[in-house]
């Protein structure tokens, strides 16, 4: 994973580019090209307070996290930041739907044979939203992350 990459994954997860730029300083174009891969914007990446936001949207810190893995950390939820809320049958229902999700995504994926970079991002938001979806999981047990 890059930053590029996190930064799609962070708005994806954040309900898309569109609704995320009525809350930054910024406008969808510029949003945009923080999140392309295109060689025209490689030098486009996203400022921190932008990214904090993002990542607050999408309810994990998807960017940051990469930022911090990029530079040989992990980050770690602080104990007691985080509401957590019970655990429910829709818990349960989502968790199936997203690892299907991450499922469908790969079988797809593999279809012809081999696994190109889009299907590549594709399978890792997949399995980023599975994530995001296990961990609350997690959290609603009483179990930390």
């Amino acid at each position: 994973m890059n930053l590029k990459g996190a930064t799609e994954a962070s708005f994806k997860l954040g309900g898309g580019l569109t609704s995320f730029a009525l809350l930054a300083r910024v406008g969808v174009s510029t949003l945009s090209k923080y999140a392309s891969v295109s060689q025209e914007f490689r030098e486009n990446v996203i400022p921190v307070d932008i990214a904090v936001e993002a990542d607050r949207r999408a309810g994990s810190p998807v960017i940051i996290g990469e930022a911090a893995h990029q530079l040989g950390f992990e980050l770690v939820p602080i104990a007691g930041q985080t509401a957590a809320k019970p655990v429910t049958e829709a818990d349960a229902h989502r968790v199936l739907k997203e690892t299907m999700d991450v499922s469908q995504a790969i079988i797809a994926a593999r279809s012809d044979g081999k696994i190109d970079s889009l299907e590549r991002k594709q399978i890792s938001q997949e399995v980023r939203e599975a994530i995001r979806a296990l961990e609350a999981v997690l959290a609603g047990i009483g179990e930390e992350p």
